[in-house]
């Protein structure tokens, strides 16, 4: 979960000297980030790098990133009620290669699988209606109340950007698709049924069957029987669950990733390894399972640690 970033000396050393958003202009930079956690680690896959929020520069949205605060939008809801500017997404104003950095991954790395990476729409859109980070859902359920068009319109371009972005990156080679939702749990089962669930079965219902769709969320327990129910071929769930709990509950079709805490594995790794090897131990009568964080690598993890764990996954006997 998020391999490639500050915890990792390339990456930090390339982060010196250009930004996120040049880093993710140039296929061989692209490469060269994408690889490095699958070299230092030995994970099994990569995921290419990218990050969910540039995309919107396709729908008319300004994207910067800002240190210590992440995204931010120049146009947002917040302050551009109009959306005048916005439109449906038009891939030749996605100026970054993303199928042209997947292609050259596999070209250089054919013995690797690339999973794909976009942003789940609510999480997306939460941060062009707020104009930043909208971790707590607190502006997005504003806007929700106050301006249901503007949401609705606001979900319905995403939505149409990530089926875009994701056909995008499966055309090129990708061979499973992550759906990164981080913030869908801060929801009511209601709230998220009425106005979250429709978008995410649209995009279902168009990829579905061409790759693997991965569903990754967090503190979402209270929303498994509707998530369960999209069509996602596995949900990335968090640390919060009992994997083997959960599989036993929904049944052997659903895959299932995760969960190990990734604060465990950044502060206290003598945990974190054993509990590592719980998780894989619970989980390896199934196929249809892939052992990953809960969320992403934190900024002091040490690489060594990470080393570990895949040595304990990769030694617990199927």
């Amino acid at each position: 979960m998020r391999q490639a970033g500050r915890y990792l000396e390339g990456y930090s050393n390339l982060r010196k000297t250009m930004s996120i958003k040049e880093l993710c202009m140039i296929p061989e930079i692209i490469e060269k980030i994408t690889y490095e956690p699958v070299r230092e680690l030995g994970v099994d896959a990569a995921i290419i790098f990218s990050d969910i929020i540039l995309p919107a520069e396709g729908l008319g949205f300004t994207v910067d990133f800002k240190e210590n605060l992440g995204p931010v939008i120049g146009n947002s809801l917040v302050g551009e009620r109009s959306m005048k500017n916005l439109h449906g997404f038009i891939s030749s104003e996605f100026k970054y290669p993303l199928d042209k950095s997947i292609t050259y991954f596999r070209e250089k790395h054919p013995e690797v699988p690339v999973i794909g990476f976009v942003g789940g729409p609510l999480t997306i859109a939460s941060y062009l209606m707020a104009g930043s980070s909208d971790r707590d859902l607190s502006m997005s359920k504003r806007i929700m109340g106050t301006d249901p068009a503007s949401f609705t319109s606001i979900m319905k371009l995403v939505t149409g950007m990530v089926i875009e972005v994701s056909k995008l990156q499966i055309r090129s080679g990708a061979i499973a698709i992550q759906i990164f939702d981080s913030w869908s749990g801060n929801l009511s089962p209601y709230t998220f049924s009425s106005l979250v669930k429709p978008y995410l079965e649209d995009i279902v219902s168009e990829i579905s069957g061409s790759v693997p769709l991965i569903y990754f969320s967090t503190s979402t327990a209270g929303l498994l029987p509707v998530i369960s129910g999209l069509g996602f071929d596995f949900l990335s769930l968090d640390w919060r669950l009992d994997l083997r709990d959960i599989s036993e509950r929904y049944g052997p079709g659903m895959g299932y990733q995760g969960n190990l805490d990734p604060s465990l594995v950044e502060n206290f790794p003598a945990r974190a390894f054993l509990e590592a090897k719980l998780i894989a131990e619970s989980m390896k009568s199934s196929d249809r399972y892939v052992f990953n964080l809960g969320h992403g690598v934190l900024p002091g993890t040490k690489v060594k640690t990470l080393k570990k764990i895949v040595e304990i996954v990769h030694g617990v006997e199927r």
